[in-house]
């Protein structure tokens, strides 16, 4: 079982204490791009008989949200221990959250003055123009992904040999061997770019293979993986006061392509929610 965010008292039955009369809150990490899991895991450990090893891959997959829901005061205690460790922490109602919208998978669009034009896509998108000072959140990476592929085999060399050689000194012609069939895991990355807009939410996503980078003008090239982080830094210029991913962060600093990678979509959206939680708090002081 997974370890839970210490709690300091209250309703033994939770461990996260007695909600009382205040809603369930969680702690938001404010600084995106200071996310330290070992360090987040090492305050939780000091607050737990659990040690930090064990909280890491927790905090990992939490991103920025932690010990969620909790109780008001066990949130805001937390958040304190974390602040004072050099992680600027706040405890927030667990209203604040809310999950990002739906993808819109675009193949076509245009960077616009003012906005970015959905031009064409898949299932659900539709053409729109959406304002670049609604943009809250820009994500971008590689999504690893694991495919099983059934793979065949033809003899080896010195099989080939063998048989050459019975050949001749028979004479008789022998029938090709039959080649052996495996199974084998075949990995690869799924490049992608997340844009999360407010006013309508909308959450447009880009499939790097599946992108027609006309959008880019003159700066497109013969090579996918600049079209993509010229992409991505079109969108970043275009829509400077939202907030980036770990991954686009990484696309922007030249960084290599194994630091931008994600364990899956899901774990994408995690880390937007996350992100848009900050944006909603930032609205509501």
């Amino acid at each position: 079982m997974s370890p839970s965010p210490p709690a300091s008292g209250g309703d033994t039955s939770s461990p996260y204490g007695s909600v009382g009369a205040r809603p369930p809150h969680v702690v938001l990490l404010r600084e995106p791009a200071r996310f330290d899991a070992p360090s987040v895991a090492a305050v939780l450990a000091g607050r737990s008989k659990i040690d930090a090893q064990s909280w890491l891959p927790v905090v990992r997959r939490s991103w920025g949200i932690l010990a969620e829901p909790s109780a008001a005061e066990d949130a805001e205690s937390l958040a304190a221990a974390l602040t004072a460790a050099g992680r600027a922490a706040l405890a927030v109602p667990v209203g604040l959250l809310e999950e990002p919208a739906p993808p819109v998978t675009v193949t076509k669009g245009e960077l616009a003055g003012d906005g970015f034009d959905i031009i064409a896509g898949k299932v659900n998108a539709q053409r729109e123009r959406l304002n670049w000072a609604h943009m809250s959140v820009l994500s971008a990476g590689a999504v690893s992904s694991t495919d099983l592929k059934t793979v065949t085999e033809g003899p080896s060399v010195a099989e080939k040999s063998a048989r050459l050689a019975l050949t001749m000194t028979t004479g008789l012609p022998l029938l090709g061997g039959k080649g052996k069939t495996r199974r084998v895991v075949e990995e690869r990355r799924v490049p992608y770019i997340d844009m999360l807009f407010v006013a309508p939410a909308r959450r447009v996503r880009i499939l790097a293979a599946d992108f027609d980078y006309a959008a880019l003008g003159d700066k497109m090239s013969y090579s996918a993986e600049l079209n993509f982080r010229a992409l991505v830094s079109a969108l970043a210029a275009a829509a400077p006061g939202a907030l980036r991913s770990r991954g686009a962060r990484g696309v922007l600093a030249k960084s290599p392509s194994g630091e931008l990678a994600y364990e899956s979509f899901e774990d994408v959206s995690r880390e937007e929610r996350w992100l848009l939680a900050l944006v909603s708090l930032k609205a509501a002081l």
